[in-house]
């Protein structure tokens, strides 16, 4: 039993690992022993925890997925129950998806490799689509009480990622530019909610 909680640490140090490599150079040009020295591990261990290096990114990717997902979940169960609305309660959750994904400069650069890497690698890109199914799920789910119909609700869910998606990128790409995104994220925010339902 302890080995496998030994086995379990060892694979987050080095999903960890792989994060903080990741911000300073493309996934291509990372050497596995440039993971394992960032984890301050034996390079040995990556191949014990891991298959290969696709392996190591595959399971980065649902690890990114898992972080996000609880960190949600986590805000939910503190702040749920403060909201006397579904129009507060959607915003307040785009606020803190915004804040928490859409602005955070360090997983919008890796994502960006990653859909990069997911043109190419049908392993990845079908991770990606799984953690975009989910995502667009979970805001679908967010919007389901204000929306009219399950499909509503799905479009709404698509169109939100899909906006945030791209500021994010945006935000990379014209970096030095007049784009201010947190004004749009304001501006959009402010949007009825009913009038996002109207368009749909």
């Amino acid at each position: 039993m302890a080995r496998k909680n030994i086995k379990d640490k060892r694979r987050q140090q080095i999903l960890e690992a792989l994060h903080k490599r990741l911000l300073i150079k493309p996934f291509d040009k990372t050497s596995i022993k440039e993971i394992a020295a960032e984890a301050n591990i034996n390079h040995g261990m990556l191949h014990y925890c891991f298959k290969n290096k696709e392996d190591i990114l595959l399971n980065y990717i649902d690890y990114v997925i898992d972080l996000y997902k609880s960190m949600f979940e986590d805000w939910l169960r503190e702040n749920g129950q403060r909201f006397n609305n579904t129009e507060d309660f959607l915003k307040a959750s785009l606020e803190f998806m915004f804040q928490k994904i859409t602005l955070n400069k360090d997983i919008t650069k890796i994502f960006i490799e990653l859909w990069e890497i997911g043109t190419y690698n049908k392993k990845v890109r079908l991770k990606l689509r799984e953690a975009y199914e989910e995502w667009i799920q979970a805001v679908s789910k967010i919007v389901s009480d204000a929306a009219d119909s399950f499909e509503t609700a799905s479009a709404i869910g698509i169109f939100i990622v899909a906006f945030s998606e791209g500021l994010s990128m945006l935000s990379i790409v014209l970096e030095d530019s007049d784009l201010k995104v947190e004004k749009l994220l304001d501006l959009f925010k402010n949007i009825d909610p009913s009038e996002l339902i109207s368009l749909m």
